[in-house]
């Protein structure tokens, strides 16, 4: 996909009618009027003050309610729960838009232009579903290069000069790792190595007129990658790309003073704090002429269940969701009091944010795009990271490294099967 962007329950109103007969007369409880129902949220655990912080107390004579619940398995709990328990709006990374929006358990939202041009392109991509969009991002968060400068004090301009710089800097005894990019386990490993598959020419699928992910344009493996596949083959054979290297041995290399680049995330930025030594923050160079080395950008936002027309609220958390929650308040609020370590959605409030780090990592993810949130995405990267670890396996080890240009083949035969 190439984009280039910019337990409690509702407090539901059910008339009750109960009947006591005291000699003869009939006492019946009054039935509750539809302003008396509450909006609903469901967040995940650590995300209630942020939540509540970004939302108003009430809306249209409605209390807005944040309950905080478990949503690894949200699914499930929507379709197979008590509608009148469901929530009328839920936070959730944008990855579960397509298995929610597919299953009918979302509603979608219509943002007027300027909201959508406030916000994080890839950010909000990463809520569209079909044509529609399904949800607001309220932070967004991608990986970067992080170059030791004490070593590096010039940034390589192009990748070709960064593979130069890095291996000489081993040869010469400085440095044990020339460049430290993890392979292990396969969801930060196929973040990391985003970056510099698109640099080459590659996507994993394309997108709809709608801007949504197309699960049947596979973009493994296309012609340009192919052009540009011997690239890996080099990296293998000089000793650059090593996948035998873990998430954790590129990050402890790095912050050790033993790796002159590294490829990290915003959750790395605490430690990045606590070394001695300069470092910069920024998109991986060129590999190729006229490719984007565009990070995968995740985001987490607020989207409206179809329970909320059911609970007759519809129109009060899509206004939520659609007039609150971009805002420049609301972002701020949620930022702040968030766990995430993320960029806010909102562009304008994201420049204004006093962490330079974090500022640093969004700006390297300029040309990021959506990260998938389609079923189809789940096979697509371990088959994306199987090749990478089975062309970067070194010289001299058994089993040998497969060229390129076999294994991504490989891999995009297995995507194709598996979104047929």
């Amino acid at each position: 996909m190439r984009v280039f962007p910019r337990s409690l329950t509702a407090a539901l109103a059910v008339a009750l009618t109960c009947a006591f007969s005291l000699t003869t007369t009939t006492f019946t409880a009054p039935v509750a009027s539809a302003a008396d129902r509450d909006i609903v949220v469901w967040v995940p655990k650590g995300y209630k003050k942020a939540t509540r912080a970004a939302l108003p107390a009430e809306v249209d004579g409605h209390r807005v309610r944040v309950l905080v619940r478990a949503m690894a398995d949200i699914d499930q709990r929507l379709l197979e729960g008590d509608p009148q328990d469901s929530p009328d709006l839920i936070l959730i990374d944008a990855a579960r838009t397509g298995e929610l929006a597919g299953a009918a358990l979302l509603a979608p939202i219509e943002l007027k232009r300027g909201t959508q041009r406030a916000l994080s392109e890839p950010g909000l991509d990463g809520f569209r579903y079909g044509f529609n969009v399904y949800g607001v991002p309220m932070q967004v968060r991608n990986v970067a290069l992080v170059t030791n400068a004490d070593l590096v004090p010039e940034a390589p301009k192009t990748f070709r000069k960064l593979r130069r710089v890095a291996l000489d800097l081993k040869r010469d005894g400085q440095i044990t790792m020339p460049f430290a990019l993890g392979q292990e386990p396969t969801d930060p490993a196929s973040q990391a190595l985003y970056p510099l598959f698109a640099g080459l020419g590659g996507f994993v699928f394309g997108t709809n007129a709608g801007g949504s992910v197309d699960p049947t344009k596979v973009g493994i493996n296309n012609s340009a990658f192919r052009e540009n596949s011997e690239r890996i083959d080099t990296w293998n054979a000089t000793g650059l790309i090593d996948s035998s290297i873990t998430t954790e041995q590129a990050r402890d290399a790095f912050l050790s003073g033993q790796s002159p680049f590294w490829i990290a995330g915003p959750d790395d930025i605490r430690a990045l704090t606590e070394v001695d030594f300069r470092y910069r923050i920024s998109a991986v160079p060129r590999i190729a002429k006229g490719e984007q080395t565009s990070p995968l950008v995740q985001s987490t936002g607020l989207a409206v269940t179809t329970f909320a027309r059911q609970h007759d609220v519809l129109e009060e958390a899509r206004a939520l969701v659609q007039d609150v929650a971009p805002g420049a308040k609301a972002q701020r609020a949620f930022y702040e009091a968030s766990p995430l370590v993320g960029l806010p959605a909102n562009e304008n409030t994201a420049a204004n944010i006093p962490n330079r780090q974090l500022i640093a990592f969004g700006a390297a993810g300029s040309a990021g795009i959506a990260y998938p949130n389609i079923e189809q995405w789940s096979r697509a990267q371990v088959a994306l990271v199987g090749a990478w670890r089975q062309s970067t396996r070194g010289v001299d080890v058994l089993p040998p490294a497969v060229p390129a240009a076999e294994s991504f083949a490989a891999a995009r035969s297995a995507v194709r099967q598996g979104s047929a």
